[in-house]
């Protein structure tokens, strides 16, 4: 198999996810507005989450670092089983969760991942550590990959919790923030910013290059000072509440760089990049821009308690950086390197979903912001139900259009 097969075929399987992903978003929607009683609302939303996580998203980005890796023939048939491993236990959390909640079953297969996980960093950094040359996108997957480790700690908290039943609220939402902020902020953020990086370092300056460093040493430093401000509605002590301001503030700092990096980079990137996919990138980049600045200003003490302490703002905000920033920024990657092909049809199917997207985080933002004032807005959930069964169209088309080419290709 030559290396294009390789991407072509995960890059549809992702793809196959992420359509799998949308059937279950409209099975939730659906079940919000009439009665389905053979589902379990809690139930599937967990299956839905954790497959949104291990089936979607981290596969997309463990293809993405073995791009940028380009290992060696063995090392890609070692990483290849990691892949197959990682999507046993996706369609396992996926199979399990919706029907038994968090049991024997759902929580082998979420452990599975995890384990696939470390492997996966494992094999990587072990690489990277043997290359001499210090390149500018292997210091981002090193971070991305810690993160991804450190944040199965929250996971095993929560474990550790459920077993001991100490469902305390404070440590519970405070092992779910740990995972999801080293996730969101870390494995996530880290991982596309290597994609960025290694896009954008062929035509680096030397100013560029000091940036670059800038923006993720910013990133870094804020990294953990940033997740006490999840806890700010809790009582915590003095100190944390200041490293989270100082975290918050850093964060501020690190989007001044990504700018000035972006700006510098202005004619690079339209040069280069396919018109579709800048549409993307830009919508993505806005979303990181938004999510920069709402964490920012989470640290204003009444805008965190609305921030943690209301279920649409925080559903609003999680959809923002996982279907916003991270799959919009994902999708436009897999069409900018090829893995997938953009013709008519497709091209078509890529505005609707995009157009999608942000009609979902349009409607789930007014939500949030009528929840602050304790009102609600008419027919939101139809119309969440209607972007919903959009981007699940988008991603059928899109994934039997590549289903076709892929024949034609062989």
């Amino acid at each position: 198999m030559n290396d294009n097969s390789f991407y072509h075929k995960w890059a549809r399987f992702a793809l196959f996810n992420f359509a799998v992903l949308a059937a279950v978003g409209v099975l939730l929607r659906y079940k919000i507005l009439f009665p389905l009683p053979i589902v379990d609302q809690k139930h599937l939303l967990h299956g839905h989450s954790h497959f949104a996580f291990a089936g979607w998203v981290s596969l997309a980005l463990y293809i993405a670092i073995i791009c940028i890796l380009q290992p060696t023939e063995k090392l890609r048939k070692q990483l290849e089983w990691l892949l197959v491993a990682q999507q046993m236990s996706s369609y396992g959390m996926l199979f399990t969760f919706p029907f038994t909640g968090y049991a024997a079953g759902s929580i082998a297969f979420s452990t599975a991942s995890i384990f696939v996980s470390y492997g996966f960093a494992w094999l990587v950094l072990k690489e990277l550590l043997k290359r001499k040359q210090w390149t500018v996108e292997k210091k981002w997957i090193t971070a991305a990959l810690l993160c991804n480790v450190v944040s199965s700690l929250g996971t095993f908290s929560l474990a550790y919790l459920m077993m001991t039943k100490n469902l305390r609220q404070d440590w519970y939402f405070g092992s779910v923030y740990f995972f999801l902020h080293f996730q969101y902020n870390g494995f996530f953020l880290f991982s596309i910013g290597a994609m960025l990086m290694h896009f954008l370092s062929k035509h680096f300056t030397a100013a560029d290059t000091i940036t670059a460093s800038q923006f993720f040493n910013s990133l870094v430093i804020a990294l953990v000072p940033a997740w006490f401000l999840s806890l700010m509605w809790m009582r915590i002590p003095l100190w944390m509440y200041y490293s989270a301001v100082a975290g918050a503030l850093v964060q501020l700092a690190a989007l001044w760089f990504f700018i000035k990096l972006l700006l510098a980079q202005k004619n690079n990137l339209s040069a280069q990049v396919n018109p579709l996919v800048k549409w993307f990138w830009l919508v993505a980049g806005a979303a990181f821009t938004i999510k920069m600045l709402l964490q920012v200003l989470s640290a204003v003490p009444l805008l965190n308690m609305y921030a943690f302490g209301l279920r649409p703002v925080v559903i609003g905000f999680l959809h923002l950086v996982l279907l916003v920033f991270v799959s919009v920024f994902l999708m436009g990657y897999l069409f900018q390197e090829g893995f997938l092909t953009l013709h008519r049809a497709t091209k078509k199917a890529a505005w609707l979903f995009l157009t999608g997207v942000l009609l979902n985080e349009l409607v789930l933002m007014m939500q949030g912001i009528a929840a602050i004032s304790y009102s609600t807005i008419p027919y939101s959930n139809y119309l969440l139900l209607l972007t919903a069964a959009m981007i699940l169209m988008s991603l059928l088309v899109v994934f039997s259009s590549n289903c076709r080419t892929g024949n034609l290709r062989r």
